[in-house]
Parts: C-alpha cells; structure tokens; sequence
C-alpha cells in the first residue's frame, strides 16, 4: 500500500526537494499524505484537462514537472484556469505532487534522461548548483557523441527522439556534430556558457532572436525544439521510476497535456 507520504518520498530520494530552486514550488502541493494511490496519472503540465482526465481515469494522485502556484492565490473561486485547476483536485480528493528544477538539476534527472536519449557520453553539468552528498547537481549537461554526425543528420534525430515534426535552428547543416550540450524547457539562458566550453550544438527552448544571433556569430548550431517539447519525456522518466519502486500502482503518462504553441506550415 503505497500512500501520497510514500510518493514523496520516493521523488525526494531521487532528486531531493532540497536541490530546488527558491523560487520553486514542489513536493506535495495538494491532497492528503495518507491519502492511498493505486492509479497514478503522471505529467508534465497540470491543467484542467489534465485534472479531467485524472477523474475520468480514477486517479487517486497526479505527478507532474511543472507545478501550480508559482505565486500567492488569494482567492479560491472560478475566474482563472488555475483557481478551476485546484477547485476541481480538492473536490475530486486528488493529490498532487510535483518535481520541477530539483528533477532538472539532479544526477539522473530529466536533463540526463535527455542526453541518455540523445546518446551522449561523458556528460558534465555546465551550470553547476553545488553539491549534495558529495554529488555534484546543476543545469545543463554537455557531452561528447560516441560517432560525429552532421548537424542536418542531427536534426533529424532530434525530432525523431523527441517526436516532432519542427524545431527553429541556427547553423551550418553540413557541419560535424561532436560535442552537444542541452539543458531542457526553457534553458537558453546558459547559451553563453555553452559558446565558452565549446559546443557544436546547443539544444534546448525558449531562444531569442538575439541568442540566435550570437550564437551563429560564434559557430555554434542551436536547436529550439521548444520548451514543452524537451521536457515531456518526463512523463516516461516518472513512469519508468514508479514502475520500478511502486510496481503494484498503476501508472499512466497523461494524453490530455499537449503543447500549447502550434506551429503553420504554409
């Protein structure tokens, strides 16, 4: 019998609370922690749809990346989607548990669960955070690929791990691909950093037009595969995860989160 209590704790003992941003907010966010879960719904978003879905599936907990309440709710009603949003988890008596940068910046976590994917080797963080019982935690991996492949050829990986059809880029398509360094969502902030350790390629979401600019200006290749496109793979970490500790809970990766941004092809 595994509770919400039970939850929490696995999630803290792979990627610890602690290793979260302050400005984060994570851990048990709604619900009872003796609360009972025997069907789990795991995300990357939690939306209205999401929590709908939970109800019609008969989940008892939802898990998710991104959190709610990043800021103060003062009021508890109908007017917004995330006032809706914990309305409907309270009455339906569904927990709600979320890892958002302490999962991004652990060993192990979701920025190298996308490097294992891409099939980069020696992987170091390139925005280290300190240090938590003698591991060292941070945003962003760089590594070498077994195999240099050309950035075209690259491209084409890209959407095909991450299952889509478009991303924005800058480079040369015939260039050798070697060194990669990614950090998933929005993690084009450590561009900079990337240009100093000698990336060929910097994959992650959310670029500028002016990042885009630099970058090209100091030969490095950028894929913006975007931001819910390369941390959705979470779903499948959270469900390998549970899967593994909890094998009697049945875990269910959410179809009703979907990107927001669309793209047109005229």
């Amino acid at each position: 019998m595994i509770t919400v209590n039970d939850l929490y704790t696995i999630i803290n003992e792979y990627a610890p609370f602690c290793l979260a941003e302050e400005w984060d907010n994570v851990g048990i966010l709604v619900g009872r922690g003796d609360k009972v879960i025997k069907k789990l719904l795991v995300t990357l978003d939690v939306d209205e749809y999401v929590v709908k879905e939970a109800q019609n599936l008969g989940c008892d907990a939802i898990l998710s990346h991104h959190p709610l309440m990043f800021r103060g709710i003062k009021h508890l009603t109908d007017s917004t989607p995330d006032e809706r949003t914990l309305r409907a988890l309270v009455i339906s008596d569904i927990s709600l548990v979320s890892a958002h940068t302490n999962l991004d910046s652990v060993r192990g976590g979701l920025n190298d669960f996308l490097s294992d994917k891409l099939e980069m080797l020696n992987t170091k963080i390139i925005e280290p955070k300190g240090r938590y019982n003698s591991v060292e935690y941070g945003f962003g991996r760089i590594g070498n690929l077994k195999n240099s492949v050309t950035f075209s050829e690259m491209l084409k990986k890209v959407c095909e791990i991450l299952n889509i059809n478009a991303v924005r880029y800058t480079g040369d398509l015939n260039r050798k691909i070697s060194k990669i360094a990614v950090n998933c969502g929005g993690g084009a902030d450590i561009m900079y950093e990337c240009i100093s350790l000698g990336a060929d390629l910097f994959l992650t979401g959310d670029v500028k037009y002016n990042p885009f600019r630099d970058a090209n200006d100091s030969q490095m290749a950028i894929i913006d595969a975007g931001h819910y496109e390369t941390e959705y793979v979470v779903s499948e970490l959270f469900k390998n995860l549970i899967n593994e500790k909890c094998p009697d809970i049945e875990v269910l990766c959410s179809k009703e989160n979907k990107p927001v941004v669309k793209y047109y092809f005229k």
